[in-house]
Order: C-alpha cells, then structure tokens, then sequence
C-alpha cells in the first residue's frame, strides 16, 4: 500500500475511532446520570409515599381516639381505605403508582404494574431499599420498593415511575451521533484526502526526481515551498543531487579523456611503429655499410624510446589533465629533422612525395608533446591524399616574433563549413575514410591541448579539392634560457 493510502486511512481510522469513543462516553454519561436522576426522584417519591402514610395514620388514630390494631381498625375506617387516602399523592407527572405489601409479597394495598412481581421485595431485608429497571412492552419503568415498620408490624412501600423517555432519548442521541459520524467520515474523508495529497505531494516529487537521477536524466531541483522537515529534506536532496551531477560530468569527462587517451595513444602508434618497421625492414633485407647499419638501429631505437615516453605524457595530457610540462630549448632544424625521418617511411610506403625545407631556428617547447602535434599534422596529410602524385611538404621557417611549422598537402581539403569543427574530440570530416584508414577524430583535439601548453597558435586553410595548409605558430624563445638541446 501506497504511503499516501497509509497516511488517508490512518487519520480517517485514528479520528473515527476517537470521535466515536469520546461520543460513546458522553451518550453513555448523560444516559448514567438521567438513570441516577431517575432512582434519585423514584426514592423520593417512595419517601413521600412513607411521610404521607405515617402522617394519615397518626393523625386519624390521633382524630378519632380509636385503638389501631393491624388487620382491625375498629369503627368507622378500615385501614385499606385508610391507606388508600395516605398514600394517592398528585405530582407534576401525575398520581403516584404505589402498591402495599408485607414480608412475604404480598399486596395488600394498591397493585403492581403489568410486568412486575415479588422478586424485589424478596430479596430486600429489613433497613434496606432497593429498584429493579424493566421494559415493559415498548416502554422502562423503574420499581422501588422500601422497607417500613408500622405499629411493630414489617411492611414494604413499592411504587413504580416511567422512564421510558430516558432510554427513547438516548437512542436519538445515538442516531443523530450515528449521523454525525457517517457525515463526519464522508466530509472529513475529502477533507483529510485534500491534506494527505498536499503532505504527501513533497514526497512525490522526490521520488520522481530520484527516479529521473537513477535513469540518468538532467536532474531539475525539486521545489518545495514549506520551511518543514520535508523542506529541509528537499533542500538536502537538491544539493546532493547537483553533487552527483558534478561528479558525473566530473566521470564522464574523465572516461572521454581515457578514451582520447586510448585513440590517441593508437593513433601515434601507427606512425612510429611503421619507422621501426620499415628501418627493420631495410636492415633486413638489404646489405649495408657499419656506418648505415649503425644509424638505422639507432633511428630503431630512438623511436622505441619515444614511443615510452610519448605514451607516459600523453596519460598525463589527456587523463590527467596536467599542464606543468617543462619546456626547453632546441633547435628547430635537428627537431623537425627527427619528424622527417619518423614520418619518412609511412609517406614511401603510400607513394607520396615527401618534401622537407626547414630553416634553422630556436624552439622554446616540450620536444615529445611538439613532435606529436607535427606527426598528428603530417598523418592526416598523409590519409588525405587518395591517389597518385600525392606531395606532403613539412616546412620550418623563422618569423618575426618567433618560428612556425606549415604541414601542407594536395589532398582532398576541408568544406570551409567544416574547419570551425575539425579540432573537437572525435570529430572526423570524412567518418568512411578515416575509419579505413585508422583515424578515430581525436588528434588535432590532442594538438590543440598542446599547442595551449606552449601558449603558441595552429590555424587551418582548406580547398575543397585543392588541398590543406596547417600553421603553427611558436613564440619566440626567451633570450635568458640557455638550456640547448
């Protein structure tokens, strides 16, 4: 069962149950004291009925100076006559009803009502009174019976009282209470719903918005205007949830880093690894001087070495984001050079043309970072060119306030539309070639955060068909570094 239901039936059953004691108590109160009120008023009039008869038979003794004996009242009266004129007393409710009797029951003056027997008075003793209540067809009457001793005699005075009207009144309190609780539990139902759904309502919407958070959806704050426990419940939960948010964009951004990582790290794999090849290659399959040998195995393990330190910096790049590189001073023609020959094979094994013109010059840079960038530019040179008579051309020249490397091609260019584009992550102009050729968009993202490490500026000029031109530009080196490569 919902909460919603539990807290409904709950206030519906916990109020039912102690508006229907509390008017239980005060029908069954008011019912105790109209009862007592009742025997209370019986009493007296059982009193009235022994004051009058005590009186009428001391004053007629008194009157007429005759000898009373019980069972003779010599004379001119006998006593059921005298009793008779004793005891008829007028009230606001009418003559009392009285009957006469001895030890035994049995009625010596007067009579008993329809209904009533012997049975009271049997069991009174002397010095006591006592009532019995009864319904007598469609009404109660109560039955007072009290003990009197007359002229040494035992005797007892019963008279009889309608409280028929008692009991009709506490079964129309019952009725109109019964009303009351049925009005009570339809009103007060819709009364309480109302209220359950404006409690409950806070507690809903928490549970959508956990619902949305779980499913992964943009997570939008849960207003609640109230300055209660639940308030406060919804205030914590906004902030937890923008929390979480921040650190799941905060992971997210970190697995798209391991994934640049991992695209990257692959993709400048390819580039020295088809060096080492193609110089193994050669030391393979063709005789050379101890001279040549040397330098080939040398370029061999070279590459090796920067393949280990490339891979350690590119984590750090990409993963961890970290941007503290130490920068030094080399010298451009050795530097770019050292790409040349990295690139040199992968360009003659796709039958490109190959060109170098590089001025010497002084670069202020991280050499491995650097050379990544120029491999990343010279590799997607190279996956341009779809045919023959494809030319690649890796310039360096000196400029005025510092040095920039141009990698320019006669490939298939960039649509204008498109070099607004080509430096976000997995970003592919043409997505069939580049995949065919092991492109996976991520490396001039990885030359952009590079190139802002050195604080220095890449552009981009395309033709449609023509070809494309990358420039770097570098900044001049500080004249006080004197760190030489």
């Amino acid at each position: 069962m919902k909460f919603f239901w539990k807290l409904f039936f709950s206030i519906i059953l916990v109020t039912e149950f102690f508006v229907g004691i509390s008017g239980y108590v005060l029908i069954y109160s008011s019912f105790k004291n109209a009862i007592e009120r009742e025997i209370k008023t019986a009493y007296q009039e059982n009193d009235m009925l022994y004051f009058s008869l005590n009186q009428r038979i001391t004053w007629s003794v008194e009157m007429s100076n005759m000898t009373f004996k019980w069972g003779i009242l010599e004379e001119e009266m006998d006593y059921k006559e005298l009793l008779t004129e004793a005891m008829s007393i007028q009230t606001t409710d009418g003559v009392i009803s009285f009957s006469f009797s001895d030890v035994e029951g049995e009625v010596i003056c007067g009579s008993r009502k329809k209904g009533f027997d012997d049975g009271l008075v049997k069991k009174l003793g002397t010095q006591e009174r006592g009532y019995e209540i009864r319904k007598i067809d469609d009404g109660y009457m109560i039955h007072c019976a009290r003990y009197v001793k007359l002229l040494n005699e035992d005797y007892f005075i019963e008279n009889f009282r309608d409280i028929t009207e008692v009991f009709e009144n506490q079964a129309g309190y019952t009725r109109t209470f019964s009303i009351i609780m049925g009005l009570l539990f339809l009103v007060g139902g819709v009364v309480i719903f109302i209220i359950s759904y404006w409690l409950v309502r806070p507690i809903r919407l928490l549970s959508q918005a956990t619902r949305r958070l779980a499913e992964g959806d943009d997570m939008k704050p849960v207003r609640v205007n109230s300055r209660d426990e639940i308030g406060q419940l919804a205030e914590d939960f906004n902030r937890m949830a923008d929390r979480l948010s921040e650190n799941m964009e905060a992971l997210k951004d970190y697995a798209r880093r391991q994934e640049m990582f991992v695209g990257n790290f692959d993709h400048e794999l390819k580039t020295p690894l088809t060096s080492i090849i193609g110089y193994a290659d050669m030391l393979r399959s063709k005789r050379m001087s101890e001279e040549q040998t040397v330098l080939l195995a040398d370029q061999i393990v070279q590459e090796g070495k920067r393949l280990q330190v490339m891979s350690e910096k590119l984590m750090q790049l990409t993963v961890l984001k970290r941007q503290d590189f130490k920068l030094r001073t080399v010298s451009a023609k050795c530097f770019l050079t050292s790409v040349y020959d990295t690139v040199f094979p992968a360009m003659q094994a796709d039958g490109i043309r190959f060109i170098g013109e590089i001025q010497d010059g002084k670069l202020y840079i991280e050499p491995d970072l650097m050379k990544t960038v120029c491999i990343n530019l010279l590799d997607n040179a190279r996956k341009a060119i779809d045919g023959k008579n494809g030319q690649v051309v890796l310039s360096g020249k000196n400029v005025k306030g510092g040095y920039e490397i141009s990698v320019s091609d006669n490939g298939c260019g960039i649509p204008e539309e498109e070099l607004s584009k080509i430096t976000e992550a997995f970003y592919m102009v043409d997505k069939a070639r580049s995949r065919g050729r092991g492109g996976a968009g991520l490396g001039l993202a990885v030359c952009t955060a590079v190139m802002e490490i050195h604080r220095g500026k890449i552009s981009f000029e395309s033709t449609r068909g023509v070809g494309t031109c990358v420039q770097v530009y570098l900044a001049e080196v500080d004249r006080n570094d004197t760190d030489q490569r």
